[in-house]
């Protein structure tokens, strides 16, 4: 019997193991994500202080992410997402601690973002140039389809577990369950054995970097799109990240329990969004990249413009369909187009220049919060990414990317 398409990657053994480690690990981020805020609030913190703590993340993903594409085309792919798994693992088992015995600071989730964004700048150049070695090349859209599945069930599950340990349990066993998945999905992938590669030949670092610049500024429908993807990104998770707590607080009128729920919700579009796309090929890459970019403008403004519970749980489904639908259908047009020995390179250019203005995003909010409150913060950072999303159709490149 058939298997359908979204499950066929998982016959191939290694492929497995990397998809079952990165779910759990991907569920202990949303506990981490519901207790993190909640943990700053708890410390006298506001939008101030969150919007600090996603700068931080972004600015060391800035710092580090063109030196990690490097790095990551020079050692075994697997080499650098296992050693993300421990550092983050040992941070997050510190941040537990720390908490549990009272000597927990804002400084300390400070230096946690800045490990954060360090380690990010080689584990998702690793993570999406690993997926090729593991799966045949026609289920390739399905493999990053199904990968993304790891975070739509944690979506489902991870805020609400997230919510349910911070109110009932208190703020260190969800940093200490975080810190946990980190350490079982380091057990998982350390038992793959994917298939060995020659080394490059050596090269300076610097030359290496120079390299991939080169290659993807020669490429119009790669470089426009990744700098005016930072655009989308100001206007979606700059509301995201500083808002929504504040939001579900002085608007909704709910608790870490509603907001556990609301990122479920959005779990809940991403999984329609997979499934759907491991099941069809889609040819004109760029134009549907685009509409999803479009669907996801409107979901974010829609939060502000009507600031319900009802409403926002449908807005942030929306949001959640244009993550994964850009997600699979732009790490595939990466994956097809650019060739392997540049791989790493650009997926950190890509990374570079899609975060490039994320450091700025959340003190961008966090004084439109102040002045305007979080719903109007939502409906600007819609209209933004809205915008953006629609000019990338007036570029050539882009609407005959297939």
């Amino acid at each position: 019997m058939r298997l359908p398409r979204i499950v066929e990657p998982l016959r191939h053994r290694d492929f497995r193991l990397l998809w079952t480690g990165q779910t759990v690990s991907m569920v202990g981020n949303f506990v981490h994500g519901v207790a993190l805020p909640f943990q700053i609030l708890a410390l006298g913190g506001g939008a101030a202080e969150l919007g600090l703590w996603g700068a931080i993340v972004s600015a060391s993903l800035l710092v580090f992410s063109l030196f990690g594409g490097a790095i990551v085309d020079r050692v075994p792919r697997r080499t650098a997402v296992l050693a993300n798994d421990l550092v983050n693992g040992v941070v997050v088992s510190a941040i537990a601690l720390l908490s549990a015995t009272s000597q927990l600071r804002v400084e300390h989730l400070y230096l946690e973002a800045a490990v954060f964004g360090a380690a990010s700048s080689f584990f998702y150049p690793a993570l999406n140039a690993l997926i090729p070695e593991l799966v045949p090349p026609q289920v390739l859209q399905a493999g990053n389809a199904l990968r993304g599945s790891s975070r739509q069930i944690a979506l489902l599950a991870g805020p609400v577990l997230g919510g349910a340990l911070v109110a009932f349990a208190g703020l260190p066993l969800a940093f200490a369950a975080d810190a946990a998945t980190f350490f079982v999905s380091f057990a998982a992938l350390a038992l793959a054995r994917p298939p060995r590669h020659e080394p490059p030949a050596p090269a300076p670092l610097l030359r290496q970097i120079r390299a991939g610049l080169a290659y993807t500024f020669s490429v119009p429908w790669l470089w426009i799109f990744i700098f005016a993807w930072a655009v989308v990104l100001l206007g979606q998770l700059g509301p995201l990240g500083v808002a929504l707590p504040i939001f579900v607080r002085d608007v909704l009128g709910g608790d870490a329990r509603l907001f556990g729920l609301l990122l479920a919700a959005s779990g809940v579009g991403e999984v329609v969004a997979a499934v759907t796309l491991a099941q069809v090929t889609v040819r004109q890459l760029g134009i549907a990249i685009c509409g999803f970019a479009i669907l996801g403008g409107i979901s974010i403004a829609g939060i502000g413009v009507i600031p319900l519970v009802p409403a926002t749980f449908v807005f942030m489904a929306g949001f959640g369909v244009q993550f994964v639908g850009v997600g699979i259908l732009w790490t595939t047009a990466i994956q097809k187009h650019v060739p392997r020995e540049l791989m790493g390179r650009v997926l950190s250019i890509d990374a570079f220049g899609g975060t490039l203005l994320l450091p700025i995003a959340p003190v961008v909010f966090a004084g439109i919060v102040a002045a305007l409150g979080p719903a109007l913060a939502f409906a600007i950072g819609g209209v933004l990414s809205l915008a953006a999303g629609a000019l990338l159709l007036l570029v050539p490149a882009i609407r005959e990317l297939e």
